[in-house]
């Protein structure tokens, strides 16, 4: 059961969204952030020219810093919506800690919609069966309709917006993905309308931040043009010179407009400073709608999950997973098991194809009949030279005459 007593029955919580722009933590987090990202991807594009390989790896990185400087703003914005605060050295921290959860979110997410996306093409593909294939149409058609319609908003309007704060609140993939799945189940429509008001809310923000910044940017030029500061024209100046430059006239247009090497070094100096600033300027209007944005979603994500009970829903995901590991499993046994008969039966079958040509070679050979072992010979009986009187194998005198006789 979660509550949150900070956003709990609060129908008009979407409007504590802009107080992210007074958060100085969350501020600054922004721009070391967006620094940080910012020097990876320059790296990485000067890695990239010298070696693809090295670039393709240190994107890899960008990607990681991009997240983890993502998270720890969104981190700080969370414990602000708690009540907490959190200091820089643990928002960085935690925000490393979410990067194998996020991508580990994105990968489950993009597993379902290509489940579906099969599921719906073996469904249709039914539905070419002859006879019965145009009823099955008929039912298929809005079921698949409505199916397809809820996942993707459930994907667009609550996993995409919602999967990032249930993150940063300390929930593991596991956890987070069960915690969308009830949100879809029970609060789906609460849950669009609060994204739909958000959105509405920060493209006014952007609106409003627009109108300041452009309204002192057109009149600061202004001034800056009438005290002679005129980036514009120098950059239309140095074009003009390019274009001088290629109609024949190498350094006639530098030399008029400015008064020489001196005005072209000055007029470059004051574009890039103009670059600079409008570039500043540009992120800084962006920083108060993007953080508008994250810290309404973890204001939306501790409304729409206060009184839920996900416990349930953990466990039969946890049930579920189990379930699909044990079947798994047994999928990867009875393919062995099928694979050791296939081999089984070509050994079989081998043996059976050399059996006729074994019994063949055994008809063309002659039968060779075995010799009979050679007949013991009698030991030959000794006698007595003299009195012929039978004597025995070591026998050497006579027992009856006396005589001597030879072994």
């Amino acid at each position: 059961m979660s509550s949150n007593p900070t956003t709990s029955g609060s129908p008009f919580v979407l409007l504590r969204a802009a107080e992210a722009a007074t958060n100085w933590r969350a501020l600054a987090m922004t721009g070391i952030a967006a620094l940080a990202f910012f020097l990876s991807l320059a790296m990485t594009a000067w890695l990239t020219r010298h070696s693809f390989l090295l670039g393709g790896l240190f994107s890899i990185v960008s990607l990681i810093v991009g997240i983890t400087g993502y998270s720890a703003v969104g981190i700080l914005l969370m414990r602000q919506s708690q009540g907490r605060e959190l200091s820089f050295p643990d928002a960085i921290i935690q925000g490393i800690f979410t990067v194998h959860r996020m991508l580990g979110v994105a990968l489950v997410l993009l597993v379902i919609f290509l489940l579906m996306v099969l599921a719906a093409f073996a469904v249709l593909f039914l539905c070419k069966l002859p006879g019965l294939g145009p009823l099955l149409y008929a039912v298929m058609l809005p079921f698949l309709t409505v199916v397809i319609g809820v996942t993707f908003a459930g994907i667009f309007y609550v996993a995409m917006p919602l999967a990032a704060p249930a993150i940063w609140a300390g929930n593991s993939v596991m956890e987070t993905i069960a915690r969308l799945f009830v949100i879809v189940r029970q609060r789906l429509l609460m849950t669009i309308t609060y994204i739909v008001v958000l959105s509405f809310l920060v493209l006014f923000l952007s609106g409003v931040v627009s109108f300041i910044l452009f309204s002192g940017y057109v009149t600061t030029m202004g001034i800056s043009q009438a005290v002679g500061v005129n980036p514009v024209g120098n950059m239309m100046g140095m074009m003009s010179g390019i274009m001088g430059n290629h109609m024949g006239n190498p350094m006639g247009n530098y030399m008029g407009y400015g008064g020489g090497f001196e005005a072209l070094e000055s007029g470059m100096a004051y574009t890039g400073a103009f670059g600079f600033a409008t570039g500043l300027l540009f992120s800084v209007g962006m920083v108060i709608p993007f953080l508008t944005m994250i810290n309404g979603t973890c204001l939306i994500y501790l409304q729409v999950t206060d009184g839920l009970n996900f416990t349930e829903a953990e466990a039969q995901l946890q049930a579920q997973m189990q379930e699909a590991k044990r079947r798994a499993n047994e999928a990867k046994e009875r393919a062995g098991a099928k694979l050791q008969e296939a081999k089984d039966a070509a050994a079989a079958a081998a043996a059976k194809n050399n059996q006729p040509a074994a019994k063949a070679e055994a008809d063309i050979a002659p039968t060779v009949t075995p010799a009979a072992p050679p007949a013991p010979v009698a030991p030959v009986a000794r006698v007595c030279s003299a009195c012929k009187a039978p004597l025995a194998a070591d026998d050497i005198f006579c027992g009856e005459c006396g005589t001597k006789n030879p072994l």
